[in-house]
């Protein structure tokens, strides 16, 4: 690294961080606003604590807006004070100024992947369940109250909730396996770990291969067929199920804790395995597209935005405000276009791939017209 780099990296590094911080800390405060109501209600431990588990995703969201703010900030002050038009006169292009940004990038790019591949499932988990916890020493789990909750090939219901024995009350356990239907209903349950123990349990089997029901010539025959086509499975102590999400799993997806356009809680390889799991529907894969892509989007967004940023500072960026409304107005350019995407990715099977990445290739087409004497 020559002493020209250091000095390029001194001018945006410090930029890049104050930005950083600035936008973190607009993320956190956005969300402690929304909730007001109750977070003066949390003890001052589990309130550090929720907000610095916010943190990993707010970080991902902010990192390509510090970047903008760095280079429109930085790089815009050194094309106004002639030093660019210097290193060029000097035979050091733009370009050549702007490889350690564009490394730096790189990095970004991966370090924002990293953190939705590896970090913020977890982190977003954590945040729900802090929040609950916060209120309920049972995690929430009230929150599930009348709720028909898909749990992997099967759906739980329960009409009440215990939270001095952590108990379910009234609760229906269903699943289909091709045309047979069981349903399993019990005063009462429990989610031990991945387990429901269900307690005072009836059972019953739906044989749908036996329709449609024969002419019957009597009652007697009528009543003989139909105890067959319903199987009645009377357990009168326990039963356990095995389900494929635990306790904490259901309440961070289904406790209503925000909603978004797309899922965070889960990595992409878990979009990408779901995208290619031959018994999923239609409509799974059309999801699975979309999150997939959008990680993967959201992760190359700080290089793009750099690639973006870079001709904007050098030849718009006349003055500190205009660099600063220049941030602005890109920045939510970008994210209106991607919010957009998102909600085209899911109204289509055949464009999520397309709508997740019209943002990135619209901000790269600007980014390498604008760029005449920089990139090219």
């Amino acid at each position: 690294m020559t002493r020209l780099d250091r000095y390029l990296l001194r001018e945006t590094l410090p930029v890049f961080a104050f930005g950083l911080v600035l936008y973190i800390g607009l993320g956190l405060l956005s969300n402690v606003l929304a909730r007001s109501a109750y977070v003066g209600q949390m003890p001052m431990g589990g309130l550090l604590t929720w907000l610095g588990l916010q943190v990993p995703a707010i970080l991902a969201q902010t990192l390509p807006v510090a970047v903008l703010f760095a280079v429109l900030l930085g790089y815009g002050r050194l094309a106004r004070e002639n030093e660019l038009l210097v290193m060029q006169a000097g035979g050091i292009s733009p370009r050549r100024t702007a490889r350690w940004l564009l490394a730096g990038g790189i990095a970004l790019a991966a370090l924002s992947f990293s953190l939705a591949e590896w970090v913020i499932p977890w982190s977003n988990k954590q945040t729900v369940l802090t929040w609950w916890r916060s209120f309920d020493s049972n995690g929430g789990v009230f929150r599930l109250v009348g709720q028909d909750l898909p749990v992997g090939k099967m759906r739980l219901f329960f009409g009440g909730y215990d939270p001095a024995t952590n108990e379910l009350l009234r609760v229906r356990v269903q699943q289909w396996e091709e045309r047979r239907l069981t349903v399993y209903f019990a005063e009462k349950g429990k989610l031990e770990g991945y387990a429901l123990r269900l307690g005072e349990v009836k059972g019953f089997v739906l044989d749908m291969d036996r329709l449609p029901p024969p002419d019957f010539g009597d009652l007697e025959q009528v009543e003989a067929f139909f105890q067959g086509y319903i199987q009645s499975q009377n357990i009168t102590h326990s039963l356990i199920i095995r389900l494929p999400l635990s306790q904490d799993d259901l309440v961070a997806q289904f406790s209503n804790y925000s909603s978004t356009a797309l899922d965070a809680s889960h990595p992409p390889s878990y979009w990408l395995r779901l995208w290619l799991n031959p018994t999923a529907s239609i409509r799974e894969k059309v999801e699975a597209r979309a999150n997939l892509h959008a990680a993967l989007a959201q992760s190359f967004a700080p290089l793009v935005l750099l690639w973006l940023a870079l001709p904007v500072a050098i030849k718009r960026a006349s003055s500190p405000g205009v660099a600063l409304g220049l941030a602005l107005v890109l920045t939510v350019g970008y994210y209106v276009l991607f919010g957009l995407g998102g909600v085209v990715s899911r109204s289509s099977v055949w464009l999520p791939e397309i709508a997740m990445w019209s943002a990135n290739l619209l901000a790269l087409g600007a980014g390498w017209t604008l760029g005449r004497g920089v990139y090219r």
